[in-house]
């Protein structure tokens, strides 16, 4: 075989593993990462690449697929590193946002259920797909999305009648 450049493996397979991430991963900032990750993993095997024992779109799914393993491998080692409090989140916010949305925001927080509460905070400030958030929490994944709605529909309302929005 002739040897396969970075930019012909590039051109080649870029769009079949952004089709496998993009099935895997919600985030486009995130797939654009991992996108990038799986072709420099890439380049750096490319000379070890042996053509009898795999194709190259074989060859170049593993390492995709194992850099979507890699990923949420991440994501959930530092989910866990994090104890879930309004504390915790509102310490990590951003000094620039207003003081008063801050404090709005840790009260509505707190009128949510637990639950809610959680989902919230692992969907929206550490950015967890509903898939890794409903097993954290320990619900199914279409219960994540429901609850996860009505949170957002009872944050709303609190902002709205706090004159917030």
């Amino acid at each position: 075989m002739n040897k396969l450049t970075a930019e012909e493996l590039y051109k080649s397979y870029r769009d079949k593993a952004a089709r496998y991430i993009s099935s895997h991963i919600s985030s486009i900032q995130d797939r654009e990462d991992i996108l990038q990750q799986v072709f420099l993993n890439a380049v750096e095997a490319i000379e070890s690449f042996d053509e009898s024992r795999a194709s190259v779109g074989t060859w170049l799914y593993a390492i995709t697929r194992n850099t979507v393993i890699d990923y949420y491998r991440r994501k959930s080692r530092q989910a866990e590193e994090h104890e879930f409090n309004e504390e915790l989140f509102v310490d990590k916010t951003d000094a620039a946002v207003d003081e008063e949305m801050l404090e709005t925001l840790a009260s509505a927080l707190e009128e949510l259920p637990e639950r809610e509460r959680n989902i919230v905070i692992l969907r929206f400030y550490y950015g967890m797909s509903a898939k890794d958030t409903a097993e954290r929490v320990g619900v199914s994944y279409s219960n994540v999305r429901f609850l996860q709605h009505i949170a957002l529909k009872k944050l709303r309302e609190y902002f709205e009648e706090s004159g917030m929005v």
